[in-house]
């Protein structure tokens, strides 16, 4: 039988574009990587092991609170995966592992990732692939000078990169008013990490004391595997240089090595330790060492709720249920002792789906870093687990979501906690 070539091509080339269409639409489908019908895949890099290993609960937090939401019907019927690997607290290895979370599981997005040098060190690879980098667990001021325009910290600016907490600067400046104000005569010793961390938290101390910077009579760096000798030798010198106020800005390790020390020396100065490190399990393991420190009254600052002081939230009474229900009885017992990390992630967990929710059902990057650019966590859409009558917002003039702070006290001794006072300090940047 003859072909009738007309009919034949006619017929080739409806399937050829029935086939194109297919194609067109499957790849729509899967165009955003980490977006499945049924599924968000997100992934963050933290330090498991290593100097800064007690922040590994904050990561547990974030998958506990993932957990609860899937077990609700997830975000438009998608449940969260979250891929969380280690990197140890060291820049080296971070473009590793998010390049593995990248390009082998293929994350929608890096979601809570800590540490100041790690984020340095990947936000490069993130920002020019577009690829939203967010809810970093790290206050330096970068993340919001980086935004629109070129900063000190980069060449480009860094639309895709977003913080969360109260910027480290900004907390600075609330501790050189205290101060100024409490004991306006202080000769003050600094102790800080010798990186962008510690060096964001000087900046900042030295602005807010303005005029009277001169009166940091010593300022001390440290490396993050020092060991608690060397943190003593750093605060002998500051003693002896007549320094009557400490002011730590340090993670965790260093932190309890120097509430130890300076116990130990029979030193007794005014001391300030930073929010990263103003954890009471923190506080109970410096007070319960060999020889214990006394901390009462070092003052901190605080922008979550305490599931010990403020158990009777209604905020802690769900941080509880969340935790709970993971049948972890040890993440279970840090926050029953105070693990403020444990809330600190539950809190940013709930801004990441609330993030997603008015990201839409078609959700792209690019959407939900204009729902992060717009978060409004207040009145009836409140975020739960921060301190009471505080905000979670942003916009264009404002790129940290926490800008506020409460400054705490210690009080009890070696069973103590911390204790809010004073007014709201709001604007913290």
């Amino acid at each position: 039988m003859a072909v009738n070539r007309r009919k034949l091509g006619a017929l080739l080339f409806a399937l050829i574009a029935t086939a194109a269409a297919a194609s067109a639409a499957a790849a729509s489908h899967s165009s955003t990587p980490g977006v499945t019908k049924n599924k968000i895949v997100i992934g963050g890099t933290f330090p498991f092991t290593g100097v800064a290993s007690l922040y590994k609960t904050i990561p547990a937090a974030e998958q506990a609170y993932y957990a609860y939401v899937n077990a609700h019907g997830g975000v438009f019927h998608r449940k969260i995966k979250d891929i969380t690997l280690d990197d140890q607290y060291d820049p080296s290895q971070t473009p590793g592992q998010t390049k593995k979370l990248v390009e082998k599981d293929h994350v929608f997005a890096i979601v809570g990732s800590l540490g100041t040098a790690p984020i340095l060190s990947t936000w490069n690879y993130l920002n020019k692939r577009k690829i939203p980098q967010v809810l970093v667990a790290t206050g330096d001021a970068y993340w919001g000078q980086c935004v629109h325009h070129k900063c000190p910290a980069s060449k480009t600016a860094k639309p895709w990169t977003l913080g969360w907490q109260p910027d480290y600067p900004g907390e600075a400046k609330v501790y050189a008013k205290y101060i100024l104000n409490n004991k306006p005569g202080a000769k003050i010793g600094v102790l800080y990490q010798a990186d962008a961390y510690g060096q964001n938290y000087l900046a900042g101390l030295k602005t807010g004391l303005g005029s009277h910077k001169s009166q940091i009579v010593d300022a001390e760096a440290y490396n993050p595997t020092d060991s608690a000798q060397v943190i003593a030798t750093h605060l002998v010198k500051m003693e002896t240089k007549g320094a009557n106020t400490l002011v730590i800005f340090a993670t965790p390790q260093p932190t309890i090595f120097a509430l130890v020390d300076r116990t130990a020396i029979g030193w007794n100065p005014l001391t300030l330790v930073n929010n990263v490190s103003a954890n009471r399990l923190f506080e109970l393991a410096a007070a319960n060492a060999q020889p214990g420190a006394d901390l009462n009254g070092i003052i901190s600052s605080a922008y979550t709720a305490s599931p010990t002081t403020q158990a009777n939230l209604k905020g802690m009474k769900l941080a509880k249920k969340i935790i709970a229900a993971t049948g972890n009885q040890q993440l279970e017992q840090s926050l029953a002792e105070g693990d403020a990390n444990i809330v600190y992630g539950l809190a940013v967990g709930w801004t990441f789906v609330d993030a997603l929710e008015h990201a839409g059902k078609n959700l792209t990057r690019a959407g939900l870093m204009k729902a992060l650019r717009h978060l409004n966590e207040s009145g009836k859409n409140a975020n739960p687990f921060i301190y009471p009558g505080m905000t979670v917002k942003t916009s264009k003039k404002r790129n940290f979501p926490m800008e506020q702070l409460k400054l705490i006290r210690w009080s009890g001794g070696k069973t103590g906690d911390w204790h809010s006072f004073g007014k709201l300090y709001t604007g913290i940047h």
